[in-house]
């Protein structure tokens, strides 16, 4: 199946684009709220400390409705292993941070959108009666992470009840990239990138995903930091980190998703947008992983290596998509 550029694509296709460009833009936003401790900004849901609009000021915080609240809140730390009595009206009120609720809200309205374009590709994938049930999947996942994000809340910031809830959102990029490449207009094309077979990009898409849990190990790790230490100490982190032997690994192994990338680059002449893009997305979380090890976990860095490492994802498992299968035909049916 060759690519023919001159087609148009399909509303399918640009919803499902949008989708994908809303998506790593609310895993950056995700990542913000990861490295800056805000998760627990807002302790309700869907309100922020009861309010859709939340204070500005702890002045602002209704603590009769903390108390009306409080045994909710309870019940849930319990539910997730923590300590009922912890919580109290002015435990509460001691955590509160405008900032942090505020970074935590901004979070929670960047999510309004996904769902929406989510709805719309649904809705156009049943209208067009273009691969509907892979449309009404995409939006259930993200009827089922916004619902994660409340066990998330409810969990004290477990860590992993938060690696889930990262896991979700790149599962959602593999359902709307596949959407994306697939869902093209009855009779038309589907995009074929010259070169490598899929065996050959499945390489990289796996060494990407490994990567990926193994950095998702670590981030644990920093996320415990953060609650024992506190944010200040961010700059003696990596001597702790880079202790461990997952740390080690997770190094080493970034060379191995450059020699692949490198070598499918090679393959395909470097033709296209995809090689080269995905070239140029390994090239800078390098760079951002030696950043991180040496300036002590930037803060800043580590919300740019998240939601560059979910572009990532995408442009290889697109590739893999758009590659030729194991009988040198084309991709697409």
């Amino acid at each position: 199946m060759r690519y023919d550029s001159a087609v148009r694509k399909s509303g399918v296709q640009k919803l499902a684009l949008l989708s994908i460009v809303l998506l790593i833009v609310l895993i950056f936003a995700g990542a913000v709220v990861r490295v800056t401790g805000s998760g627990l900004g807002c302790p309700d849901w869907p309100t922020c400390w009861g309010e859709f609009i939340p204070p500005t000021s702890i002045e602002q915080v209704d603590e009769s409705y903390l108390e009306k609240k409080l045994p909710r809140f309870k019940r849930s730390a319990e539910r997730f292993g923590r300590d009922p009595d912890e919580i109290t009206v002015e435990r509460l009120l001691e955590e509160y941070d405008p900032v942090q609720t505020w970074i935590e809200f901004t979070n929670r309205l960047l999510a309004l959108p996904v769902l929406l374009a989510n709805f719309l590709l649904m809705i156009a994938c049943l209208r067009s009666r273009i691969m509907p049930k892979l449309g009404v999947c995409a939006f259930a996942l993200v009827i089922i992470s916004a619902l994660t994000g409340i066990v998330v809340v409810a969990s004290g910031l477990r860590s992993g009840v938060v690696t889930i809830h990262m896991a979700l959102a790149f599962l959602q990029l593999f359902v709307l990239t596949y959407l994306y490449w697939a869902g093209v207009r009855p009779g038309s094309l589907r995009t074929q990138i010259a070169g490598p077979g899929r065996p050959q990009v499945m390489v990289l898409l796996s060494c990407v995903m490994i990567e990926w849990a193994m950095g998702s190990q670590i981030r644990e790790v920093t996320d415990r930091l953060m609650m024992e230490q506190g944010i200040a100490s961010r700059g003696s982190w990596i001597d702790e980190i880079s202790e461990s032997l997952i740390y080690l690994i997770h190094r080493s192994f970034s060379w191995s998703i450059l020699i692949a990338a490198l070598w499918l680059g090679y393959k395909s002449r470097w033709k296209g947008k995809i090689p080269r893009l995905v070239l140029g997305l390994v090239f800078a979380l390098m760079l951002m992983g030696l950043i991180l090890s040496s300036s002590g976990i930037h803060a800043v860095v580590q919300v740019l290596h998240v939601g560059v490492a979910g572009g990532l994802v995408a442009a290889v498992y697109y590739w893999w998509l758009a590659s030729k299968t194991l009988d040198g035909g084309g991709s697409g049916g």
